[in-house]
């Protein structure tokens, strides 16, 4: 039997945002519990809070002493599925629980209630689900935040696109740039006014693609980048950045920039070793789909 801990020696709490939990108390066993789930959730991002006497305080904890910890923790796409699932094997549980959750927890509910009176038309049940909730209200014309959320938990909203396209799971979008005296990060091409990105971002990709062309439609370069398993809600997308990126400049060759970003990630403790050799293996295999398409 594995180890029992009481209320007092950790806590584990929704994050306000809902997109993971905080895990708070005695450093020994909040360290197990974090590494457990480390093990059984593909993606998971870890951020150990430093606790000074003000923050416990506000947080109401009162047993103050060395040993005290508290970790941030992100669930991203795989680790949202990964609980669908073990929550599936002790109550019907819609594909996309965690997730849809977030966007309307009623509809779920309701939907899980039809779902125990027919368990087998869940995955019938879970489609019109993620159709309603979240493919309708995403629409052409319409437009789509992208939350790139950092390994540290700094959220970089880039800019909004306008939906071109929405089909097979894959969202179509342009970017309009206003210029001003910057360059494109990796592909150190100049960012001019009328400069725009075509973004293309497939449901559950380890990659975002953007497609950068100056305003007379000349190509200026691809940006592709690596990051978790893509989500969609209605008016944004979001996904955990995972540092590295494979650029491509017009007329130049794939390469893969920002390996010592994705190195200092998993020093800190915010990836892990697998995730990070999965990060790799990504850029990796989009340098050598580009290779073969020259």
């Amino acid at each position: 039997m594995g180890p029992r801990y009481s209320v007092t020696e950790v806590s584990i709490v929704d994050r306000e945002d809902k997109q993971g939990v905080l895990v708070e108390g005695d450093a020994d066993k909040a360290e197990l519990v974090v590494q457990l789930l480390r093990d059984i959730l593909p993606d998971i991002i870890v951020r150990e809070k430093t606790l000074d006497l003000s923050t416990l305080r506000s947080r109401g904890s009162f047993q103050i002493h060395p040993g005290h910890a508290l970790y941030d923790l992100e669930f991203p796409c795989g680790s949202k599925l990964a609980l669908d699932s073990f929550r599936n094997k002790v109550l019907p549980t819609v594909d996309g629980h965690h997730q849809l959750k977030l966007v309307a927890s009623d509809k779920v509910e309701e939907a899980e209630i039809r779902l125990r009176d027919s368990p087998e038309k869940r995955s019938e049940i879970s489609r019109k689900l993620r159709e309603e909730l979240v493919y309708r209200q995403n629409q052409v014309g319409g437009t789509m935040q992208i939350e790139h959320v950092k390994p540290n938990g700094e959220i970089v909203r880039l800019t909004e696109g306008k939906i071109m396209g929405f089909a097979k799971s894959t969202l179509v979008l342009k970017r309009m740039f206003s210029g001003g005296r910057s360059i494109y990060d990796g592909l150190g091409v100049s960012k001019e006014k009328g400069d725009y990105a075509i973004t293309e971002a497939e449901e559950n990709s380890w990659k975002l693609e953007h497609a950068y062309f100056a305003a007379d439609g000349r190509p200026k370069g691809e940006i592709y980048n690596v990051n978790t398993p893509i989500e969609f809600y209605p008016g944004r997308i979001r996904y955990v950045d995972l540092e590295v990126d494979v650029v491509r400049t017009a007329g130049g060759k794939p390469r893969i920039t920002d390996r010592d970003k994705l190195d200092e990630a998993v020093q800190k403790g915010f990836v892990s070793e697998n995730l990070a050799a999965n990060a790799i293996a990504t850029a990796e295999a989009i340098v050598k789909l580009l290779g073969h398409s020259e």
